[in-house]
């Protein structure tokens, strides 16, 4: 049975915190308002944040930009040209057969998250092989949606903050959870790749022209205007992640990667009638890394396993990134002590079958191989190891994001005190790890959910028979601090 909910009273918790009463103080010391823990949890110190996430001047990881250079997607793990650059022809063939071996042989079993409803569920949301309802990214978009030209008028004019209030308005109308924005200057140019990670591998060029366009061996972006990088992340489900390692919880990564092409289709829709244009990178990693964009614009901080954790969905999200010349105001980045905790933490690294998460206390300076581009302090993850391991798993693993200690439904209020006070100090920190094990939170036994050695998740059949919101996410969560 999948466990999201501790009955432990917020007294109680508070009391093993050693923080109730006089000691409060340790979790207030981001504000000196509050009077007690409700003040805490309901008060806002923006109104588009919770008061624990606070604005930023810059990302919480080191970076340097002298050190980051424009990267060729290609050469990531997870691009059909990666491996033979990283991995043997040999040793690659024999991870695909162990793959194909296993597909045949867990759905023939009707194992534990891979019987032939769980495949057919993921076959489903991503829509078939080849589905142009995922395969549908376009550098402009349809372009079916009438000009301001062609509706006899002028284009959309309004103030760089009324900008991104209306579209982040629009984004979460056509279903995306939020949206950060980033000013595309010359360092952040440098994170837009050269080529995507799949084809069609056309360069990504920069010209001195007003409008972007496409030919046949490039896709332009111009230079000669201003130009913003928009974020976008939706939601995938909690619910189809526990189930790790399963097809069912691909499908939950995929479902989310499906909504995102239409996601992204109304969005250049809807700024193309505005008078504007959206350059949308090909495929769902596409332009740029999400992980360094994301944490640019402050829509959460970089973690443990190098992705991007968000305050209010953990890493339960997937992005996509557009470009415009729509002038936006760009979000900061913040600090919500996430950064810190994953020195202390280290739960995803615990849960990775393959190893390829670092354990170490401090992160790095230095990459592990040519398929990272340097410039960056953080865990390198292995990709090598990760990637090789997913395909052994038919083709994906979600354990690292589901023992997440951020990755919860966290409708109890006692969540956001631990929220808080993470972001106030880090003295909690291993205590909250802790807690999150003995409560049983993400995917319980960790490592021990390895199909390779015969361990399945036996948990991973709930998911057949519980209550599913639409979609499989909760949309309501994060509206509270806007």
């Amino acid at each position: 049975m999948s466990r999201f909910h501790s009955s432990l009273s917020r007294r109680d918790f508070m009391k093993a915190l050693g923080i109730t009463g006089a000691g409060i103080g340790t979790a207030a010391a981001a504000s000196t308002t509050f009077k007690d823990i409700d003040g805490m949890i309901t008060s806002g110190a923006a109104p588009k944040r919770p008061w624990w996430v606070k604005e930023a001047d810059k990302a919480t990881v080191e970076y340097d930009w002298s050190q980051i250079e424009r990267f060729d997607a290609r050469k990531v793990m997870n691009s059909p040209m990666g491996p033979p650059q990283w991995v043997s022809t040999e040793e690659w063939a024999r991870v695909q057969k162990i793959a194909a071996d296993n597909q045949a042989d867990w759905i023939k079993a009707g194992k534990p998250g891979y019987t032939l409803r769980d495949h057919a569920l993921y076959k489903g949301a991503i829509g078939g092989e080849g589905s142009p309802g995922v395969t549908n990214y376009s550098w402009l978009g349809p372009q079916k949606s009438p000009t301001p030209e062609k509706l006899g008028t002028t284009a959309w004019q309004g103030t760089p903050e009324e900008n991104t209030a209306m579209l982040r308005s629009a984004l979460r109308f056509f279903g995306a959870a939020d949206i950060g924005v980033v000013e595309l200057d010359e360092n952040v140019k440098k994170l837009v790749y050269t080529y995507p990670r799949v084809a069609p591998y056309k360069r990504y060029e920069f010209e001195e022209v007003d409008k972007g366009y496409e030919d046949d061996e490039k896709w332009v972006i111009p230079s000669k205007k201003k130009l913003y990088v928009v974020t976008i992340i939706s939601q995938s489900s909690i619910d189809g992640y526990t189930t790790t390692p399963s097809w069912i919880q691909r499908a939950a990564s995929d479902n989310t990667v499906r909504l995102n092409a239409g996601i992204l289709a109304a969005t250049q829709e809807f700024l193309r009638t505005l008078g504007y244009q959206a350059m949308a990178g090909h495929e769902r990693n596409a332009i740029g890394p999400a992980p360094a964009f994301a944490a640019l614009s402050g829509l959460g901080e970089l973690c443990r396993n190098t992705q991007v954790l968000t305050p209010d969905y953990g890493l339960m999200i997937r992005a996509v990134r557009l470009i415009t010349d729509l002038p936006l105001a760009p979000t900061k980045p913040i600090d919500a002590g996430i950064w810190r905790f994953c020195h202390d933490c280290a739960k995803c690294s615990e849960a990775c079958v393959s190893q390829a998460i670092p354990h170490d206390k401090e992160p790095s300076w230095d990459v592990p191989g040519g398929w990272n581009n340097p410039g960056k302090k953080v865990w390198y993850v292995n990709a090598v190891k990760c990637q090789s391991t997913r395909e052994m798993l038919t083709r994906d693993c979600g354990l690292c994001m589901t023992a997440c200690v951020y990755t919860k439904k966290d409708y109890a209020g006692i969540h956001k005190v631990v929220k808080g006070t993470i972001s106030s100090t880090g003295v909690f920190n291993s205590f909250f790890k802790n807690m999150d094990d003995f409560f049983g939170y993400g995917t319980e036994f960790g490592p021990n959910y390895n199909p390779l050695l015969g361990n399945f998740n036996e948990n991973a059949d709930d998911f057949w028979t519980s209550p599913i919101p639409q979609f499989g996410v909760n949309s309501m969560i994060g509206l509270q601090n806007r």
